[in-house]
This record gives C-alpha cells, structure tokens and sequence, in this order.
C-alpha cells in the first residue's frame, strides 16, 4: 500500500508549485488583473484546477502543504 501511496502522492515541489498558482491567481484576483503570470507562464482556470486538484491529493496523502 505505501507503494501505491507513494506513487499517487504528489512531490513536495509539485505541492509548492500549485500554492504559489493559487496565490497569485488569489492575488490578481484581488488587484482586478484579468490575467496573472507565475514564472513567465500564463495562469488561466485549466491551471488552477490542476493545482487544487494537487493540493487536495496531498491533503488526502498526508503530503505537508
């Protein structure tokens, strides 16, 4: 079971990376830009689904957030 854990869980780099999309969507969001960027790539709905989705499997698989 831990192999199966382990496998779907996600890195610690991969739980970072969705915390820092969702906070600078939340930030955007609040200084009314339509469109906000994260290392020169565009963060659009698609991505910050993708990052909660992330953090709630490490929710799920005890990864620290």
């Amino acid at each position: 079971i831990d192999l199966l854990h382990n496998a779907y869980a996600p890195t610690q780099e991969e739980v970072d990376h969705a915390k820092r999309a969702i906070e600078a969507a939340e930030e955007g969001e609040r200084t009314g830009l339509g469109v906000v960027s994260l290392n020169g790539k565009m963060v659009d709905a698609p991505i910050i689904n993708h990052a909660q989705a992330v953090l709630e499997r490490a929710a799920a698989s005890g990864v620290r957030r």
